[in-house]
């Protein structure tokens, strides 16, 4: 973790007040008075303060360059370097003070083995306030790693199950054309400038979303390309005119659900026809479809549908409902998306 020394010594700065002043109430002392200004404890408090000062930020130096791996090597460190803080607090404020300025830390002379027993008290004191303001930042700076690395993880998740859907669209979009060319169906034309626009939008569309509009727009025209492929009369009862089409929602999502529908569904009895229903209600999108199973499906693969799924729980987790009704003879999928 990067050291941030000038949000430490804030930090600090506002803790040692707390801490001195907290003493001072304690002792019913007044925390500030006269003799808080002569200049003999301005100098007492600096070297004070930057002594003690160095205590979370060993903590910091050697805990950050050595966790998350080498937890023992760095706690060795910082204990190393408990006494030579307190040692140049004995330098500063009982040998540079004296000699300089004619006065030290206590009233007399003391020895540096009792120096260092008095000072003990702060350097755990200080010392457990770095190892508190540190591991605070540590846990906010991982746990913003672990969501950076989710939203990375999901990001190229999303990726490679688009890179699966758009060529398994793909594919049975030229066997569909592939059919009309080789029975030389005057639709043939029709249908590649249908598949040229739907191409641009799936491979093209970038973006996270799109308004609704451009999505149905791009449902229909790939039902016109399907119902060009069955080369029958299609039974069909669609509307997807009752929605807010500023609505914005993921690119591909509707088409690929109606392209399971077309993958597996039986098209021909008028009494069970495919159903196609898009409203929206409150930025609410409620999109249904049933068809009749076909016996036999005219398309083979089983990835859409649960990659479908799997973007669904990606892109709108906890913000969508996925219903399946399934029969030996019907199938249906009610999805519903706060948008």
């Amino acid at each position: 973790m990067r050291l941030r020394f000038w949000h430490l010594l804030i930090c600090f700065f506002v803790f040692y007040v707390f801490w001195d002043g907290a003493i001072d109430y304690f002792a019913n002392r007044p925390f500030f008075n006269d003799d808080s200004f002569t200049f003999k404890i301005i100098v007492l408090t600096i070297t004070t303060f930057t002594s003690f000062f160095l205590y979370p930020l060993s903590i910091c130096i050697w805990f950050g360059r050595f966790l998350p791996g080498r937890v023992v090597r760095a706690l060795l460190l910082c204990l190393l370097c408990i006494p030579v803080i307190i040692f140049f607090r004995y330098f500063l404020q009982e040998i540079v003070c004296p000699a300089v300025f004619g006065f030290g830390n206590y009233f007399r002379p003391v020895s540096a083995k009792y120096y260092f027993q008095d000072n003990l008290y702060f350097a755990v004191l200080f010392s457990c306030f770095g190892l508190a303001y540190f591991f605070v930042g540590y846990i906010r700076v991982s746990e913003r790693r672990q969501a950076a690395l989710t939203i990375a993880a999901k990001e190229s998740e999303l990726a490679f199950l688009k890179s699966q859907i758009n060529p398994h669209f793909l594919f049975n979009t030229l066997n569909s054309i592939y059919t009309l060319v080789y029975q030389k169906n005057d639709n043939a034309l029709f249908a590649t400038e249908k598949l040229s626009s739907l191409l641009r939008y799936a491979l093209y569309e970038e973006r996270m979303e799109v308004d609704l509009e451009t999505e149905i727009n791009h449902l229909k025209d790939f039902i016109e390309l399907q119902r060009l492929r069955v080369g029958e009369e299609v039974a069909l009862n669609m509307d997807v005119e009752n929605i807010d089409g500023s609505l914005l929602i993921s690119p591909h999502l509707l088409i690929n659900l109606a392209e399971n529908a077309f993958k597996h569904g039986d098209f021909t009895d008028p009494a069970a026809p495919l159903i196609i229903r898009a409203t929206t209600n409150d930025n609410t999108l409620i999109y249904h479809i049933a068809n009749k199973k076909a016996s036999k499906p005219v398309m083979q693969g089983g990835i859409g549908l649960q990659n479908i799924k799997r973007r669904l729980e990606l892109l709108y987790e906890n913000r969508h409902t996925c219903r399946i009704n399934e029969s030996d003879q019907q199938f249906s999928i009610t999805l519903t998306i706060a948008l």
